[in-house]
């Protein structure tokens, strides 16, 4: 027992020789100085005196700079509160490089920190050289780029999205080619991709999503001939990956790249994979530009069965509308269908235009009389109001469809002889079967 006894007590010494051991390294050579200048530079530094906390803050990284990680995070914030209210260049320049010397201080003493170590730090000081330093995108993008390979879906989002604009940057600067953005955009959307999936409620990732995906389309890299051979090395170890094929063919569409091989082939795998709206809209989008018409209509009806509750459904009605209307003279099908992309779509115009155009085209088919026919340019004219009060971008079109139609107005003594008055209520016949207003162009 008491062998036992002995045991224990020698393992309890050994143990709390190692904290204090461990403790006096954390607090150096001389732990009561650091007590001291902590406690000083940390009292001033709650009072935002960063004036009188800076001399005793030295002290304490000097002394031990291993005591604690917020002596290099408030180290930063002082660093940078000078830098802001300085404005000599050269002296601004100085602290620039004093700020950024404290995040190499802390990978050196802190890098090993399980949650913000040194792929973490040097996120940090990556968007603070952009942030401070412009011009210098090629260090802030190698710094960044270090940081995401250390980090990888752990990557912020402010990282990611300071790593993509240098990308674009230094792409217009010649300094990387038209591939290495691609890979660039497509590490930083995996990325997002992840963050978004494990939490789809995040704004963050998503705001940035948006935001990456401009700074490449606006790279100028984003080009035809690089997507087209960066997605086709890819396809085969990839057509399996609907998350994969969804991503390619959006932005392939995005760029007018759907000619493309690789834009069918990735459509047609990702549909089988998975029968979405998104994919049968891509091909019929695929197919109406290759003049195949039953296709395009075969998958637009597809994806509208399927799609009911998809943001491309008032898409897809309007474009099988603009088919039945321009390609096959279906006149009151062509209606019925954009009046569904109303529907699901409310507050856009352009249905409202094509309605107005279908009218017009349709009347001399519709009425053997030339009264009947004029009668129509009424209801086509109520059309294009009715699009720009509802969609103020389609306003100009609608103004200049106005101005063009009202011309084939009946004149005033047509409308006389008639027996009839401007605003009078007036039906227009047929399979139109709407009521409008008398107007009459004045001779």
């Amino acid at each position: 027992m008491k062998a036992k006894f002995f045991a224990f007590a020698v393992g309890m010494m050994t143990m709390a020789g190692g904290l204090m051991a461990q403790a006096t390294d954390k607090m150096g050579s001389d732990p009561e100085s650091c007590a001291k200048y902590l406690s000083l530079y940390q009292e001033f530094f709650k009072q935002q005196n960063y004036k009188d906390a800076m001399p005793w803050w030295k002290l304490a990284l000097q002394t031990c700079p291993k005591s604690t990680k917020n002596l290099y995070i408030r180290g930063v914030t002082m660093f940078e509160d000078k830098v802001e209210k300085e404005n000599d260049p050269k002296k601004k320049s100085v602290l620039i490089d004093s700020m950024l010397w404290i995040y190499d201080q802390r990978i050196i003493y802190f890098g090993d920190d399980p949650k913000s170590g040194k792929g973490y730090i040097l996120g940090l000081k990556g968007t603070a050289i952009q942030k401070y330093r412009k011009e210098d995108y090629p260090t802030s993008y190698k710094i960044l780029g270090e940081s995401i390979s250390l980090m990888g879906s752990q990557s912020s989002a402010a990282v990611i999205l300071t790593y993509m604009q240098a990308s674009q940057q230094l792409f217009k600067d010649g300094a990387i080619d038209a591939e290495k953005v691609l890979n660039d955009y497509e590490t930083v959307m995996d990325i997002v991709d992840a963050n978004i999936k494990l939490n789809p409620e995040d704004e963050g990732f998503k705001m940035t999503r948006d935001q990456v995906e401009i700074f490449f389309t606006n790279s100028g890299a984003a080009t035809c001939e690089a997507l087209t051979k960066l997605f086709t090395a890819k396809f085969a170890a990839l057509k399996d990956d609907p998350d994969w094929l969804k991503k390619i063919t959006k932005q392939l569409r995005k760029t007018g790249c759907t000619d493309a091989k690789i834009f069918s082939e990735a459509s047609e795998a990702l549909f089988a994979l998975q029968p979405s709206a998104e994919a049968a809209h891509n091909l019929a989008y695929m197919f109406l530009r290759r003049e195949e018409t039953d296709r395009a209509i075969e998958y637009l009806q597809k994806g509208i069965d399927i799609g009911q509750q998809s943001e491309e459904l008032a898409d897809m009605y309007f474009e099988l509308a603009q088919i039945n209307y321009q390609r096959l003279k279906n006149y009151q099908k062509a209606r019925s269908l954009a009046l569904k992309a109303i529907e699901a779509r409310p507050n856009w115009g352009r249905p409202y235009l094509l309605i107005g155009k279908i009218y017009i085209d349709a009347r001399q088919e519709t009425f053997s009389d030339s009264w009947d026919q004029s009668t129509v340019f009424w209801v086509a004219v109520d059309k294009f109001i009715k699009a720009k009060s509802v969609d103020p971008e389609v306003a100009d079109e609608a103004n200049g469809l106005i101005n063009t139609y009202s011309d084939y107005f009946p004149n005033n003594e047509v409308v006389f002889f008639r027996t009839m008055r401007d605003g009078d209520n007036y039906t227009v016949g047929g399979w139109i079967n709407e009521t409008t207003k008398v107007r009459s162009k004045k001779l």
